[in-house]
């Protein structure tokens, strides 16, 4: 059974290589650079909206979602 698993071990090695070096003619032959991809830096709308669940923000989170309804309808209406 050893000798079966590292007769896999070589085959997986030497598929593992070709395969390689099909992906890096492939970049060659296509202009594409072969370097590792680098996913965007920029925030999302959700990202930025992070400090609403700050500690700080809880307290008034919590004294908005208790006042009564027409309250917080007119709160809303000169928000926006």
């Amino acid at each position: 059974m050893k000798e079966f698993l590292q007769q896999l071990d070589e085959t997986d090695a030497v598929l593992g290589e070709m395969a390689q070096k099909r992906c890096r003619e492939y970049h060659v032959l296509s202009g594409i650079p072969v370097e590792t991809y680098k996913f965007p830096t920029y925030k999302s709308a959700e990202e930025q909206k992070v400090w609403v669940h700050h500690w700080w923000v809880r307290p008034l989170r919590f004294f908005y979602r208790h006042l009564p309804r027409g309250i917080r309808s007119r709160i809303k209406r000169v928000a926006t």
